[in-house]
């Protein structure tokens, strides 16, 4: 790929028309009163490597979001870095589904699937953990990651997972070299599925969509913490029907497109997390069992419970009256968080 060089450079003016005055400050108020997408200072260095489809109509159904899409692909997860140092990352915006996990040091740790009309490159790519597994193997996903826990990295060939791991020398993965490592490590998503055949496919969750709910919405936003230096917070836009992403009061970005992350459904998963003793400070979230939950589907907050009835099972959402969740089309994020953590919700007449 031929390296751009973005150069910005300093000319000397003398005098500006009121005209250009006045124009120029229209338009930074605009930027401000309709917030958007911005290119980034600097692109991602790396392949761009991906099928051209953008001439085509879409046809097809994504299984992960219930949109039409015009590509999809096998079904693939991905371990996404979350320390400061990894902000912004590439392509979360693109994922059907991103689940939001504590890792070491209550640090969170992403796992984004993806399927349809899926970003060129995504990352920065960090290592498995065991909980995760258990969610890789109830979608039938490809698994891309970098090493992992011990435990982790035998329940992999134990379970028989299609297993990407740049440690064994899968394809795709690359680094940047505007970055440090180890957050410099993304994986080229059409190079790491090349020739792979469709896993997934025929085990994909029977989710329900439907349309977005009509009148206002009860809850404008909701905020919590998964340490006391980390706030993730959701506040919902009436014009797109989506959950715009803050962290710590500052919106959450993707690094190529500058567009903020934002998700139609957030769904708050309730699940004990057990201290494993060891000297890394490694940690075992229960995804299998049951627990409370709570849904924020396009401006309409409910509460209710999830069930996993094995490892290897489809995790189940109902509501208070037991029936099944029926999610709004379009992405959907997962919060794992522990018992007892604050969730503070903005009521409809908030800020």
């Amino acid at each position: 790929m031929e390296k751009k060089n973005w150069v910005i450079k300093k000319n000397r003016v003398n005098s500006i028309p009121l005209g250009s005055l006045l124009l120029g400050s229209l338009l930074i108020f605009a930027l401000f009163l309709f917030p958007g997408c911005r290119k980034p200072a600097v692109p991602v260095e790396g392949p761009e490597k991906t099928p051209s489809v953008q001439d085509e109509e879409p046809s097809l159904t994504d299984p992960l979001t219930g949109r039409q899409v015009r590509r999809i692909i096998p079904l693939l997860a991905v371990m996404v870095d979350n320390l400061k140092g990894s902000r912004p990352q590439t392509g979360l915006g693109e994922a059907g589904i991103v689940y939001e996990i504590e890792a070491e040091g209550r640090i969170s740790r992403f796992m984004a699937l993806y399927a349809g009309d899926p970003p060129p490159n995504v990352g920065p790519v960090r290592s498995a953990r065991t909980y995760f597994l258990h969610l890789v193997r109830e979608w039938g996903a490809y698994y891309a990651h970098i090493g992992g826990s011990e435990d982790a990295k035998a329940n992999i060939r134990r379970w028989g997972i299609q297993d990407l791991d740049d440690f064994k020398n899968s394809p795709g993965f690359w680094r940047d070299r505007t970055r440090r490592a180890p957050h410099n490590a993304y994986l080229n998503l059409a190079e790491a599925l090349a020739g792979k055949a469709p896993e997934g496919i025929l085990i994909y969750k029977d989710w329900i969509f439907e349309d977005p709910p009509a009148g206002p919405p009860n809850c404008r936003g909701f905020s919590f913490r998964y340490r006391q230096d980390y706030e993730v917070a959701y506040k919902f836009s009436p014009q797109r029907k989506e959950y715009l992403r803050f962290i710590n009061g500052v919106p959450h970005t993707d690094r190529v497109t500058g567009c903020q992350l934002a998700a139609t459904n957030v769904v708050i998963q309730y699940a004990p997390h057990i201290y494993l003793g060891d000297a890394l400070g490694h940690i075992e979230v229960e995804l299998v069992g049951r627990g409370e939950a709570e849904f924020f589907l396009a401006g309409k907050h409910i509460k209710g419970s999830w069930e996993k009835a094995g490892a290897s099972a489809p995790t189940k959402f109902y509501d208070s009256e037991g029936r099944e969740i029926r999610f709004v089309r379009g992405n959907t994020w997962i919060q794992v968080l522990r018992p007892g953590t604050l969730v503070t919700r903005i009521p409809p007449g908030g800020n």
